[in-house]
């Protein structure tokens, strides 16, 4: 094509968004009136502006349109349904208080929705996306509802910016973020304590990223990814304060475990359960009762520039952990510096080991409580 009838084609679609624009109409709804009815009346591309007050309805959004309110507006859809249904591409909803009676808040069922600024509680999942992608959900509030958020084979969506807290409500198997068979979904940057299980959790759902959480007093996790979650990217989050593991894989394969920091765990990265070929690069643990534990078949994994700090076990292997491979970490003041029970676990990469704050000073025994306190160094012959 040439340059002037792409020009023509970019000029054509310019002037038919600032037509749609001008054509697009502002609907205000107040107290007393019917925010279902101002949206069934609307157009696509038109917003409806709800000043403040509370509106008792289940609304079902079936046009791309923006719902939006500044008002401290309350949106109490009780045992109706779900307190927002969206079923048109491309709608957005911003700064209203939602709740439900053990429903969903908002419950997305199409894809491009832009998510922000509300305040969800009370729901059996304060967000739901359900074969849906390409969604921005950032700077909620999301609170006391079982699961905060969750994502059923949904993907390229976006969670960022959130604070997510306290969604424990009722039922086992609750979190802050859960997906299922979803792919190709970015977490970043939020705020997450006391969900349940676990802040973020992932089930059978591969190459998603995790980035730069804070995930602390959990149950059991901080992050966990369970049922053959691989190939995902979990860096510089922070895991603090969770009764199990600061991270947490279990049947995982190849997924990077990047520059995390995990503190005040039960364990601070946890690997089980047949977790291979996993990558556990350049994370600081420290004050867990484990750093670095793998355990239950986990092998085939490389464990590299770590810091492990002041745990009671720096790093430790069990006896079924095998043909991994550790280098370059830093084990300081730990209990026990290293301790290995399996198979066949290589400490240097050839060239390259690993440094242990207490060589040539104390020597733990493996396999019990023994210590030697002054090893004795070993005379050349004369």
């Amino acid at each position: 094509m040439k340059a002037s009838g792409r020009y023509l084609i970019i000029m054509a679609a310019f002037a038919i968004c600032l037509i749609s624009m001008v054509d697009a109409a502002m609907i205000n709804v107040s107290p007393g009136q019917s925010i279902q009815a101002a949206m069934n009346a609307a157009n696509s591309g038109d917003t409806i502006y709800v000043q403040g007050g509370v509106y008792r309805e289940s609304l079902n959004i079936t046009k791309p349109i923006i719902l939006e309110t500044n008002d401290h507006t309350l949106l109490d859809s009780g045992a109706m349904g779900s307190g927002i249904t969206i079923r048109a591409d491309g709608t957005a909803i911003s700064g209203f208080e939602i709740r439900t009676t053990r429903r969903t808040g908002i419950y997305v069922l199409s894809s491009d929705n832009i998510i922000k600024n509300n305040t969800i509680s009370g729901c059996l999942d304060g967000i739901r996306l359900d074969h849906s992608r390409n969604n921005s959900l950032a700077f909620n509030d999301i609170n006391n509802n079982t699961n905060g958020i969750t994502l059923y084979a949904s993907q390229q969506n976006g969670i960022e910016n959130n604070n997510i807290r306290d969604n424990n409500i009722n039922e086992e198997s609750d979190c802050g973020i859960f997906l299922a068979h979803s792919q190709g979904n970015i977490i970043r940057n939020n705020d997450m304590r006391e969900n349940g299980d676990s802040s973020i959790s992932l089930r059978s759902s591969s190459n998603n990223q995790m980035l730069e959480n804070n995930v602390s007093h959990n149950d059991w996790y901080g992050i966990s990814l369970t049922e053959a979650s691989n190939g995902n990217l979990i860096s510089k989050n922070n895991a603090s304060n969770n009764k199990d593991a600061g991270i947490y894989l279990d049947s995982s394969r190849e997924n990077s475990i990047r520059g995390n920091m995990a503190m005040d765990n039960s364990k601070g990265i946890y690997l089980g359960f047949d977790s291979n070929d996993n990558i556990l690069d350049g994370n600081t643990v420290s004050d867990n009762g484990k750093g670095l534990h793998l355990a239950n078949h986990s092998g085939n994994n490389t464990i590299k520039e770590n810091t492990a700090q002041k745990n009671g076990y720096g790093i430790y292997l069990s006896f079924s952990a095998g043909w991994n491979l550790l280098f370059e970490n830093h084990l300081i003041d730990n209990g026990y510096n290293a301790y290995d029970m399996g198979q066949n676990n290589r400490w240097d990469n050839g060239s390259t080991g690993n440094y242990y704050s207490d060589l040539g000073q104390t020597f733990y025994v493996p396999g019990g409580e023994g210590i030697d306190r002054h090893p004795m160094i070993e005379q050349t012959a004369i």
